[in-house]
């Protein structure tokens, strides 16, 4: 058995050599070759016998690498090649009267090819093709053309849900000057190919897919890639310092108001927003449909920044109030209900030493005691001077706590309702 497939092996490796002995192709093969195909080729005719039939062009796309998405100027390049093949009538010979030559070389512009005009341009329309492109054929006629380009084609982007948004480029093709019925086509696979594909660092793709439709009479291919956007970038630079400048900016409430830095510390905080909303803008296309996501959380930290401003004035004009000015009686009690204290019908205790034993005894206003009735008012209305009178720097301090509170809940509500959004979009 192994003595019979080793004679099998020789057997074909002898064939084999014997072939390419008898039939080797030489220069002069080359030449005649091309001579004889070239000599009343007319580029201007499509090439099948019949003229009534369409000549039907399977288009095959690769994509090298992503060039460039930019979203201001709603561009969309990548390095690509598309893999054209049709039935050329005119390139068909034997190959054994060339010396077994059975595929051929030759320059796009001397033959016909479909021209592929890129009907999606972002600057000039041109067609598919450089001059160093060759037209590969074979001895039954079938031809290969890969071309392969920058191709630089128009993307309506939509940035509703930026950073963690999506896009859809459409990059079309069509064989202008040729209507349906003379050049039809035909997508060789429905989705790229990515046998020679590079990540790129801030784009990923989710999805590609190749289709055909009819353009007035004419075929056309088109090319569409779904982007996904690689957020991280964005996130460290632009999402966690709004999150932190929030957070910095409900400081000043804590801040006391001596220092004299309350009004310049808040407003440093509402320019720097200012400023993150310049960044963003400019990252962003000139649209106003839709609008980010982002920009309308700028937007409300702009105003709570604004707010935090106008509140941080105002209670400094209560904290230096008059003292002798009365605090109005709501304000008192807002004071006393936000503090747990019921400033009515509370009893109020003074202190009194009892005996010999200096024991310190507390004192109920209405307790019967051997103390005369002046000295025991004045106690009173010593410590009710002292634990429940209300001034102004404690309504200030109120104010504080409240606004404190106020619009940390309402940073964060803002900032967990952007996120909610856009991931979830």
């Amino acid at each position: 058995m192994v003595i019979f497939k080793r004679k099998k092996v020789l057997s074909l490796i002898f064939l084999f050599t014997l072939y390419t002995c008898i039939y080797a192709a030489t220069i002069n093969d080359t030449k005649t070759l091309l001579s004889n195909l070239l000599s009343d080729y007319n580029t201007d005719v499509r090439p099948i016998e019949d003229q009534f039939s369409a000549i039907n062009v399977t288009v095959t796309a690769y994509i090298k690498s992503i060039q460039e998405f930019d979203e201001v100027q709603e561009k969309f390049s990548f390095v690509g090649a598309l893999a054209v093949t049709w039935q050329d009538a005119n390139m068909v010979w034997n190959p054994y009267h060339y010396g077994g030559l059975y595929q051929l070389s030759v320059s796009y512009k001397n033959v016909w090819v479909p021209e592929l005009i890129l009907s999606s341009p972002s600057e000039d329309v041109n067609s598919l093709g450089k001059s160093w492109n060759k037209v590969r054929y074979y001895s039954s006629g079938i031809a290969v053309w890969v071309p392969i380009d920058l191709i630089e084609s128009t993307c309506a982007v939509n940035v509703r849900n930026y950073p963690f948004d999506t896009q859809e480029c459409v990059t079309s093709f069509n064989s202008m000057g040729y209507e349906e019925a003379e050049v039809l086509l035909i997508p060789g696979k429905t989705e790229f190919d990515f046998s020679v594909y590079q990540e790129n660092s801030l784009w990923a793709i989710s999805g590609t897919k190749v289709s055909v439709q009819t353009v007035g009479a004419s075929s056309q291919i088109d090319l569409v890639v779904s982007l996904k956007r690689k957020p991280s970038f964005v996130i460290i630079n632009v999402i966690l310092p709004i999150l932190f400048l929030s957070l910095l900016n409900i400081l000043v409430f804590i801040l006391v108001p001596e220092s004299g830095e309350r009004i310049s510390y808040c407003i440093t905080v509402l320019l720097a927003v200012a400023v993150f909303m310049t960044i963003v803008s400019d990252m962003l296309p000139r649209s106003s449909e839709p609008v980010p996501l982002i920009s309308y959380k700028l937007m409300i930290d702009m105003i709570l920044s604004s707010l935090i401003v106008v509140v941080a004035v105002l209670n400094l004009r209560v904290y230096n109030k008059d003292k002798n000015t009365p605090v109005p009686k709501w304000l008192q009690a807002l004071y006393c209900f936000l503090s747990c204290r019921k400033c009515q019908g509370t009893k109020v205790f003074a202190l009194r030493k009892e005996g010999k034993s200096g024991k310190i005894k507390a004192m109920s206003i209405n307790e019967d005691t051997t103390t005369n009735t002046e000295s025991k008012l004045r106690h009173l209305s010593e410590a009710i001077e002292r634990i429940y009178t209300i001034t102004w720097k404690k309504i200030s301090f109120m104010i504080d706590w409240i606004s404190f509170v106020t619009f940390t809940v309402a940073s964060f509500l803002s900032f967990v309702c952007f996120i909610a959004a856009t991931v979830n979009n």
